[in-house]
């Protein structure tokens, strides 16, 4: 496939400088002046023409012959300098312009444009002498390393022996929108290069004093000289890492010569309109897994939980001791016995007090009325203690209170059992009294008392409250997990948090909890992976997540996915360097080969990774360069897939069949019409584009 020397004739005088001075602020750093006198000197260079800021204006100290700083992005810059020094500002594509300092502390300057003239130039019609010439190129793409190789033709009645030509590409980010500098081409003459060294003190390799473009120099030789022609061509290759390799990208060249004081010639043009990767075709699909590792998941936990049991004994009137073959307390006591047998069959469990509330009914003397609820506080404690097991007694704390109740107490029951009159009356005629006693002897004359208050009421007064307070260790149940969580997410520990979102069956409550499991625990590498898993197979993996646990301590698992999830999202490189902890196995195979393939070795895998489907076939093929198979076999890709007829074209292109090829991409524009905006970028096929136009 021909490729087309598309020029920029287009942009401003100003942009096409700046964008050459850029090459330069990679290498100048600022040193500070020290002298007599030493002043702080800052302002701001603007272009005369437009007045926007220019960067990488070089500030230089004429008399050390110093460069002292560069402008930033803003067009602004400050260093120490000499107060009587004079500052020369300049760059290439501008004018310089000295400027003494006279003690001021702020200089603002405005550059003219250079001068572009390129005094004789003999113009030949079977050449080209007035421009130079980079070759059109392919960006070539390995894991995330982008390549630009190309030879640059330098007329000879362009370069004269005082000059010297800068080249820079620019690797263009289209997706973006970001420009990322290349190695810089520079080109002297032999008695320019001598000049330069004389003009450093013969030091012009000197990374702080010396020629800022020293390093990237190539000295005109005769061996330069194009077989069979007059101009010289200079070969150039660099290679750059970039973060988001699937994004899509082009290279622009800028160039200028320049002798001692001006500029003699700029110009712009593009070589590469968007990288040649088929391999952005290969189709994959991966699936990954949870955390399966026992090595690595949380281990179930038990935590110390407080209960409590109550049993409730009633007490004959009068009597400190209960009936233990009255119904109720048998069922009572039989109910505190299965309790304390639950306990002391429970791993981990101990029992750590009892404490009993005896209480006594209002009828009678207070004074006896204490002494009686004492009594059997005493007698259900004792009763209590002996139907604990020897081994459980020890370290419990065993614990009483006694109280007479009110006849206020007694009223309230009279209310609650619907007997409402009754209880008004008992109220009206208690309430002329004030103590216990007085009372007591008031209500023995109610009509009412011995059938309702002492044949019912007050016996429900008259009990022993027994509490066992114990603590055990166990897992909590799903639902103490997930109620705690509804309170305070934060109080969850991880075996908790892997209970609880491994049970959950909504995924956007599931994936919330795990976040939220990996906020409180940053390292729990379980949730982490998890977490992963689950976007992954939801097409939206995050590499983040895992980046901190991935490696030779690593689960599979967990490599796996994040060998996915780099893969991706175009991190090609890092997949690859992650690919040694992965071990190779049926399950692995594909994804292994896959990553091999994306960071340039090709051959290897090809066979795994053809047999896959037609489409993968053709796309390995073409990475290969075995373009007339890749024809052959492209007429097995499916009719109704608008990729199918995107990667035809592809193929037909290469065989030099641009009308056909054409014909393929308007049908792959026709079924999917987001292809276009590939097709712009891809320089396997962009220069069909320009058919489109014409017709």
């Amino acid at each position: 496939m021909k490729k087309s020397n598309a020029n920029i004739s287009s942009p401003s005088l100003c942009h096409v400088l700046r964008m050459v001075a850029v090459a330069l602020v990679l290498v100048l750093g600022s040193t500070v002046a020290v002298a007599q006198g030493v002043i702080r000197v800052s302002g701001l260079v603007l272009s005369k023409s437009d007045k926007e800021p220019l960067m990488g204006v070089n500030i230089t100290d004429v008399a050390t012959r110093r460069l002292i700083t560069t402008t930033d992005a803003d067009g602004r810059y400050a260093a120490n300098v000499s107060s009587n020094a004079t500052l020369r500002f300049s760059m290439v594509g501008a004018k310089s312009q000295d400027v003494k300092v006279k003690g001021r502390s702020t200089i603002n300057v405005m550059l003219d444009d250079g001068d572009n003239s390129l005094g004789e130039i003999t113009v030949s019609t079977k050449r080209i002498t007035d421009r130079i010439m980079p070759e059109p190129t392919d960006i070539e793409v390995k894991g995330n390393y982008l390549t630009v190789r190309t030879r640059v033709r330098v007329p000879r009645e362009m370069f004269g022996h005082d000059t010297r030509l800068v080249v820079q590409p620019v690797l263009h980010n289209v997706t973006k929108g970001t420009l990322q500098l290349m190695r810089p081409m520079v080109y002297d003459a032999r008695e320019y290069n001598r000049t330069q060294d004389r003009l450093y003190n013969f030091n012009m390799n000197d990374t702080k004093e010396g020629d800022p473009l020293a390093q990237w120099v190539t000295v005109k030789t005769n061996e330069m000289r194009e077989k069979g022609r007059t101009n010289d061509i200079i070969g150039y290759s660099d290679s750059v890492y970039v973060e988001h390799v699937k994004d899509e990208y082009s290279c622009d060249v800028y160039m200028a010569i320049e002798n001692y004081n001006r500029i003699l010639y700029r110009d712009t043009t593009i070589i590469a309109r968007g990288t040649v990767n088929p391999l952005r075709w290969l189709d994959y699909n991966f699936k990954a897994s949870e955390t399966i590792d026992p090595a690595f998941l949380p281990k179930p936990e038990v935590q110390l939980r407080d209960t409590h049991g109550e049993v409730k004994l009633q007490f004959p009137i009068g009597k400190a001791k209960f009936k233990t073959d009255d119904p109720q307390n048998m069922a009572e006591i039989a109910r505190m016995r299965q309790q304390i047998e639950d306990i002391s069959h429970s791993e981990g469990a101990t029992l750590s007090g009892l404490e009993l509330s005896g209480q006594s009914s209002p009828d009678g003397t207070y004074k006896r009325n204490m002494a009686l609820a004492q009594q059997r506080m005493n007698f259900a404690l004792n009763y209590l203690r002996s139907q604990l097991p020897e081994s459980m007694r020890q370290n419990v704390d065993f614990k009483s209170n006694a109280r007479v109740a009110t006849w206020d107490e007694a009223i309230a029951l009279m209310r609650a059992g619907g007997n409402t009159d009754e209880a008004d009356r008992t109220e009206e005629r208690l309430s002329r009294f004030r103590s216990n006693d007085s009372k007591s002897h008031a209500a023995y004359g109610l009509p009412f008392y011995r059938q309702l208050l002492e044949g019912k009421y007050l016996p429900m007064l008259r009990r022993v409250d027994y509490v066992l307070r114990y603590s055990i260790y166990r897992s909590l149940t799903d639902d103490e997990i997930r109620q705690m969580y509804n309170d305070d997410y934060t109080k969850l520990t991880r075996f908790e948090y892997f209970k609880l979102y491994r049970a959950e069956t909504d995924a956007d409550k599931r994936e919330k909890m795990m976040r939220q499991a990996i906020e409180i625990y940053p390292s729990y590498l379980a949730a982490a992976n998890d977490l992963e898993a689950h976007l992954i197979n939801t097409h939206r993996s995050d590499a983040s997540l895992l980046r901190k646990f991935a490696g030779a301590r690593a689960p599979q698992e967990l490599n796996v996915n994040q060998m996915i999830a780099l893969l991706d999202g175009g991190q090609y490189t890092a997949a690859d360097s992650l690919s040694q902890f992965v071990d190779r196995n049926d399950a692995t195979s594909m994804l292994l080969a896959v990553n091999d393939a994306l960071n340039g070795r090709c051959a290897d895998n090809y066979a795994t990774i053809a047999r896959t489907s037609a489409r993968n076939e053709v796309v390995m093929l073409l990475a290969l360069k075995r373009n007339k198979e890749a024809l052959q076999q492209c007429v097995n890709l499916p009719d109704d897939d608008a990729v199918s007829h995107y990667l035809r074209a592809i193929c037909l292109n290469r065989a030099d069949r641009p009308i056909d090829a054409y014909e393929e991409l308007k049908k792959a524009f026709s079924m999917d019409a987001s292809l276009k905006t590939v097709a712009t970028v891809d320089g396997d096929v962009n220069d069909l584009l320009n058919m489109d136009k014409n017709n």
